[in-house]
């Protein structure tokens, strides 16, 4: 945790809201994401986005790798950039 504190602005932290930071990181894991702890420390701002809207743009983005988002990302994680462009 205390990394994370150092990696990213204090409003960031305290802008989170922990039940939609809950609700995605289900989703992830029911997606056998194995690399949440990542996603967490490199780009924690994802959780910010509403959950719904974090759905619907990996929905679209595992449409784009023909349902293999996740696992292309686990090899190059800056794929999950496109998050803030799709």
């Amino acid at each position: 945790m205390e990394g994370l504190l150092d990696k990213y602005n204090d409003n960031v932290i305290k802008n989170i809201d922990k039940n939609n930071l809950k609700k995605i990181v289900k989703f992830l894991q029911e997606n056998n994401c194995e690399y949440i702890d990542d996603i967490l420390s490199d780009y924690l701002d994802l959780f910010m986005l509403n959950y719904e809207e974090f759905v619907n743009k990996y929905r679209a983005l595992n449409n784009k790798y023909e349902n293999k988002f996740l696992e292309k990302a686990s090899e190059n994680m800056n794929l999950l950039e496109e998050f803030y462009y799709i």
